[in-house]
């Protein structure tokens, strides 16, 4: 069990994919008006008022720019990525795409760049497939480790829909600068218990993010932390006791009422974690 003292420790932060229709200072101004300091910035072409992956080194340095002039620090960059294509050619973009992102975390004082393996939801994890990932993620793997970089890859679906199959590609991943984002709320979306989940891809989670799932209308949606159905306890303690050290990102989706769900999932998080403790 984990002292109060660990708690205060505990690193909180913003993540960017609910504030995608803002442009970067409106985000910043917001998150520093909801007393967080950390932050995460898009970078992917589905999100255009955020940076894009082509972006040069003076859009990074007016994102950076605008964070000191809000008072607040990028630690995490949301990318895009995909390492299924087939085309070696088209593949080895994709390498150097994760590698430019390196460079962009690097240049705004990031530690955490959060990827996808890629590929779609019917999508079989054949060994010619996981043999191209092991491939692609130890070069950016290594890439990030000489540059102090850690890469972050999100169980979203597809291949990373449930811990049996993450771990597997994650046991071929020699780098150890390459884990994974534990998303809780994406398992549970696809029907996979979460807690069992974690159990799987313990040994790899270095970085997190956190909201809610909750049933509606015959189906699910994301909500804000805590007002779902997922029971946190035994997932929080879990992460705990591992001794994990990374970020607890709150990733409220909904653009409608984004600031009202980070907030809350704000309060409801530390709340449990005061709770678990």
């Amino acid at each position: 069990m984990m002292s109060n003292t660990n708690n205060k420790q505990q690193k909180f932060a913003c993540a960017a994919w609910g504030f995608r229709k803002l442009e970067i200072p409106e985000y910043f101004r917001v998150v520093a008006n909801l007393g967080i300091k950390s932050v995460e910035v898009n970078v992917d072409r589905r999100t255009p008022k955020h940076l894009l992956d082509s972006c040069s080194n003076e859009a990074v340095d007016r994102v950076a720019h605008w964070a000191d002039e809000f008072g607040v620090h990028v630690i995490c960059i949301a990318a895009d990525n995909d390492f299924t294509v087939v085309d070696a050619s088209d593949l080895e973009e994709q390498i150097q795409k994760v590698q430019r992102y390196v460079d962009i975390a690097k240049r705004l004082g990031a530690k955490v760049v959060r990827v996808f393996t890629g590929g779609n939801a019917n999508e079989n994890l054949s060994s010619e497939l996981l043999n191209r990932l092991h491939y692609a993620f130890n070069r950016v793997g290594g890439y990030a480790e000489e540059h102090e970089i850690k890469l972050a890859i999100e169980n979203h679906g597809g291949l990373t829909v449930n811990g049996q199959l993450t771990a597997k590609i994650m046991e071929g991943i020699k780098s150890p600068a390459v884990g994974v984002n534990f998303d809780p709320a994406n398992f549970l979306k696809e029907g996979v218990d979460p807690l069992m989940a974690l159990r799987y891809v313990l040994p790899w989670v270095n970085y997190s993010h956190w909201k809610d799932v909750r049933w509606n209308n015959g189906g699910t949606e994301y909500c804000a932390f805590g007002e779902g159905e997922i029971f946190w306890k035994p997932i929080l303690q879990e992460l705990l006791n591992s001794g994990y050290q990374g970020y607890w990102t709150v990733e409220y989706e909904t653009i409608e009422d984004v600031e009202r769900g980070t907030k809350d999932s704000f309060v409801s998080l530390r709340q449990m974690l005061q709770e678990t403790f």
